[in-house]
């Protein structure tokens, strides 16, 4: 089981050939957060200039993907968060939280760029492309 951030799923939705060689790659272990889906609608709903298919393109993707329950992820969630910070390592809350919905269901890979803020939580690899 390996999770598929926000940015990833970006690229891929893009059409980058990074993106979409890492999602062939491991298309049978992919899996998701309700937070990643959260990331990438509000974008898809701010842009001005979105694609009438994006939506529906977007969609897909995630029905492609199995979600990982959340339940729990708030407590999960701001120990993480609350222990960065004390150790002068913040990154932002959402990050945080995707962590804590990996971490909960017993993942612990992420494919994704942000290899700055993703490192510095314990017990998650980073997978980047």
């Amino acid at each position: 089981m390996i999770s598929i951030d926000s940015d990833c799923i970006i690229d891929f939705l893009r059409g980058k050939e990074a993106a979409i060689n890492i999602v062939e790659k491991y298309k049978n272990e992919l899996v998701t957060t309700e937070i990643n889906i959260f990331e990438i609608f509000n974008g898809l709903f701010l842009n001005k200039n979105k694609k009438d298919d994006e939506e529906q393109k977007t969609n897909d993707f995630f029905e492609s993907l199995d979600i990982l329950d959340s339940t729990g992820f708030g407590l999960k969630g701001a120990a993480i968060f609350s222990s960065l910070i004390k150790n002068g390592n913040e990154i932002d809350q959402n990050d945080c939280l995707i962590a804590a919905v990996l971490l909960n269901n017993g993942c612990d890979k992420i494919i994704t760029r942000n290899v700055k803020d993703f490192s510095k939580i314990k017990n998650l690899k980073i997978i980047s492309y």
